[in-house]
């Protein structure tokens, strides 16, 4: 099975995800957890080689830059390079193959429960823009659907005073990608996350019935 949480920093995905993991493993599923930006694709790989050649690992939890937080030159000229939206529109199809490799081997082969901090949804809304929703359109549907595709419901103030990594205008136009993307998806699991047990709750609730509905089907 497939589980993947989507949203805004500062959501509550890893506490979520932290907390759902416990639990699945108390009921004796075998879970394995990925984040996105730092274990799948291409730039995952190449953030490990940088890693490795200068001997210093970025925290899992390190803030991410704000685009449009760049001040230097060298600094702008570097992000538009490295995280063009055309560059990576390039490089989904090949991280979405990645990705299917490690879900082959971890949730078919393995018989683990895959949960992902973000998704190829999250991928869609960076490289999202004024134009382009129809390409946008042909890669959302080569991407296979989670058996629970989650996402986070939290505004773009909520975000900014939980986390205050980026701006709130960087961050509203997130909000509306996610607004437009998530309504492609079938049957998507909308938590509003502002009351931890409440939406711990939903998420259990939420889980389990999928669970009886994915066993009874792989009958």
């Amino acid at each position: 099975m497939l589980i993947t949480f989507s949203g805004l920093d500062g959501a509550g995905k890893s506490s979520l995800i932290a907390w759902l993991k416990v639990e699945l493993e108390r009921r004796d599923r075998a879970v394995t957890v990925l984040h996105m930006n730092d274990d799948v694709g291409v730039y995952a790989y190449l953030q490990r080689l940088r890693d490795l050649l200068t001997g210093v690992r970025r925290p899992p939890d390190a803030p991410r830059r704000d685009p449009a937080a760049a001040r230097s030159a060298l600094r702008r000229v570097r992000h538009a390079v490295i995280w063009s939206k055309w560059v990576r529109r390039v490089l989904y199809p090949v991280d979405l193959l990645i990705f299917l490799c490690y879900r082959a081997y971890l949730e078919w082969l393995r018989g683990r429960v895959l949960i992902t901090d973000r998704y190829f949804y999250d991928r869609l809304v960076d490289v999202a823009g004024d134009s382009g929703w129809g390409r946008l359109r042909v890669l959302f549907r080569l991407t296979p659907r989670p058996d629970v595709p989650i996402l986070l419901d939290v505004s773009p103030e909520e975000s900014f005073a939980r986390k205050g990594e980026h701006s709130v205008p960087y961050l509203r136009e997130r909000y509306m990608a996610y607004r437009s993307v998530f309504p492609w998806v079938g049957s998507p699991v909308i938590l509003a996350s502002r009351d931890l047990e409440a939406t711990k709750h939903t998420l259990s609730r939420v889980v389990l019935e999928r669970f009886a509905t994915h066993t009874a089907a792989a009958r």
